[in-house]
């Protein structure tokens, strides 16, 4: 849990400031939107001045969360006063400068303090106040605890925003950030008259057709390795062109190798250009993978991370391959290291010698 110390840091800073920045990554996903929506209504609700401007569009199936079309596209010729005059700025769901795009660099050559609100590993000091808490199911997780700390009224458009933040970055409820809390946040924001199966229905069932051409494009190229332990697969530049599709359509292709039985690792490599490929890492939860994210420049979670690299797709993936297999036959090799110990142990009537 954040310690209280940093909640009263934060309202200190709202209440001394009037005019707030919220932004957050490239591609932003429903974590990232509905706590920048959740977190500017708390803010206009203290007549604060609050603008949220990502570096992307938001995508289709996101759009329920922003009716009033609310949220800006950055632009440098219409934007930048707007910068320039802003008090702070917060980054939510983000950590990672390279991230923010070229927003993050004009911010970065201000002095305007910042603020970062996010629950990714990070390994140096980002913001002038970072809140970061690994442990939280979202982001939304942590503007949920921080609004209850002031004892602020949730209404439903908050609520709305904040559970669409638990539902997609828990895998609905799947991956192995759900807890009893995460279920207990979630009811009780359904108490507050959420409707889950029509956040579903916009999130999950309105793919458009072009989404499901390069869904089946990139599974044509499915592969395995390590006896089906690893599962891989890539897309293209040429495959986005052909499905006449974009780099958000790719939201939740790198969770569907980890579906199939046996598989413990799933990486997805996608070339965003010819020498820029992103690459995401999925673990079902035994082997650890956001340390070999760290070596590769980027980061994320223990089961959940990603990195992108300035290296062709041909050399890319066997490069990345080739670790990968390194560090799941070290895994491999110590659990049966594991094993013989046991075997020693229970021999011995339960006595090492």
């Amino acid at each position: 849990m954040v310690n209280s110390s940093k909640w009263d840091t934060l309202l200190d800073v709202f209440d001394s400031n009037e005019s707030f920045l919220i932004t957050t990554h490239i591609n932003p996903d429903g974590d990232a939107l509905g706590s920048e929506i959740a977190l500017a209504q708390y803010l206009r609700a203290h007549n604060k001045t609050v603008h949220i401007v990502n570096i992307s569009h938001t995508m289709s199936n996101y759009k329920f969360l922003d009716p009033e079309e609310d949220i800006f596209v950055f632009d440098t010729d219409k934007h930048m006063n707007l910068i320039e005059e802003t008090d702070v700025f917060i980054f939510v769901d983000i950590s990672d400068w390279d991230r923010l795009g070229l927003l993050g660099k004009h911010i970065r050559r201000l002095k305007t303090p910042t603020v970062c609100i996010d629950h990714h590993h990070v390994t140096k000091k980002f913001s002038d106040i970072d809140i970061i808490y690994e442990s939280a199911s979202s982001t939304g997780e942590l503007i949920y605890d921080f609004l209850n700390y002031t004892n602020f009224e949730i209404d439903i458009r908050i609520a709305t925003a904040i559970y669409t933040c638990i539902l997609t970055d828990t895998g609905s409820f799947r991956f192995s950030n759900t807890n009893a809390k995460t279920h207990n946040i979630a009811a009780n924001l359904m108490q507050k008259g959420v409707d889950s199966r029509k956040i579903y229905e916009y999130v999950y069932e309105s793919n458009s057709p072009n989404k499901l051409i390069l869904m089946g494009m990139a599974l044509s190229t499915l592969r395995f390795e390590c006896d089906y332990r690893m599962a891989w697969f890539y897309i293209t530049q040429e495959m986005f062109k052909k499905a006449d599709a974009h780099m958000w359509d790719t939201e939740g292709f790198s969770e569907i190798p980890r579906t199939i039985k046996g598989v413990e690792v799933s990486l997805l490599f996608t070339e965003l250009e010819k020498k820029k490929i992103k690459i995401s890492l999925r673990s079902k939860g035994k082997i650890i993978i956001n340390q070999f994210a760290n070596r590769l420049g980027g980061g994320g979670h223990d089961y959940a991370a990603g990195a992108i690299v300035s290296k062709s797709l041909q050399d890319t993936i066997p490069w990345v391959l080739s670790e990968m297999i390194k560090i799941i036959n070290l895994h491999q090799h110590s659990l049966r290291t594991n094993e013989v110990h046991d075997q020693l142990v229970h021999s011995n009537n339960g006595s090492c010698k």
